[in-house]
């Protein structure tokens, strides 16, 4: 038996809360493996790693809280005015279907609010974060790498580059997520749909547990396929085959790396962060 629900709402707290857990996770991770080549390959790496690994994971963990917040904030707002996401669940918990162009506007519209909001806060916070960042690589004696990070930040602060920046990111998300459901849709009928084990909390769904393997799996693919796409327009663009291939195995290799991770992390931080909650309310024609 199958439900179609609607997601009207998301938790704030608990939303924000699991999802900075399992990214300073990663940023732990990341910036372990990035001192280790630093300090490996780049001269007086060192001291690079020194400083770049805390930035690494501190920034993570600063960033991500506005990321998730700011996006169930803003989901729950526009979920007053606009369609939101439907999904047919079954008993067994699997996600059997998801609505596409409602996922696709809904999160172009976020994403695009995001991005306007981050760049009217880089106008006051990129010059004293930018003479950190300067001053740290000349330090450490690259100054070629700080000048070449100026010009590309001086480059992106442009206002014609902004607003390419902000339009690119509406249309560039809505086609990629329309297209990531859609391929969603059609591995799901084939029996590969995620599967959680759900529960009711409070008057919402909580989100107890997420199968590794079926995730991975799923996000593999899906990377997968949009990679094929984006290599192909790189290929009629003038990039070579070997980087087409490399694109495509990265994509499916790192979708099933990042989603098998992601889950182990939800599953492992769950009882003790606190699930994952949803407000699932019957889907209204």
């Amino acid at each position: 038996m199958s439900n179609v629900k609607e997601l009207k709402s998301i938790e704030l707290a608990s939303f924000t809360t699991m999802i900075t857990g399992i990214s300073v996770i990663f940023s732990i991770i990341g910036a372990i493996i990035l001192a280790i080549i630093i300090g490996a390959f780049v001269p007086n790496g060192g001291g690079i790693a020194i400083y770049l690994v805390p930035t690494i994971i501190v920034g993570t963990f600063m960033y991500t809280i506005y990321n998730s917040f700011s996006q169930g904030l803003f989901y729950n707002l526009l979920a007053k005015r606009l369609k939101t996401v439907a999904m047919i669940i079954t008993d067994k918990g699997e996600i059997a279907k998801i609505s596409t162009t409602e996922t696709a506007t809904m999160t172009a519209i976020i994403l695009t609010i995001q991005v306007i909001l981050l760049y009217l806060v880089s106008v006051f916070v990129l010059p004293m974060f930018l003479t950190s960042i300067m001053q740290t690589l000349m330090y450490a004696g690259q100054d070629t790498v700080a000048f070449s990070i100026y010009q590309m930040i001086m480059l992106l602060s442009q206002p014609t580059t902004i607003g390419l920046i902000i339009f690119g990111t509406f249309i560039i998300t809505f086609v990629f997520v329309l297209l990531g459901t859609y391929i969603y849709n059609l591995v799901a009928n084939s029996g590969r749909a995620i599967v959680l084990k759900l529960s009711e909390e409070n008057g919402f769904t909580a989100i107890d547990h997420i199968d590794p393997l079926k995730a991975a799996i799923m996000f593999a693919i899906i990377s997968g396929v949009l990679s094929i796409i984006t290599g192909i327009i790189s290929l009629i663009s003038g990039a070579n085959f070997a980087n087409f291939i490399g694109e495509v195995l990265g994509g499916f290799v790192g979708g099933f790396i990042e989603f098998y991770l992601f889950a182990l992390f939800y599953n492992f931080l769950a009882p003790k962060l606190g699930k994952i909650k949803l407000e699932l309310i019957d889907f209204r024609i």
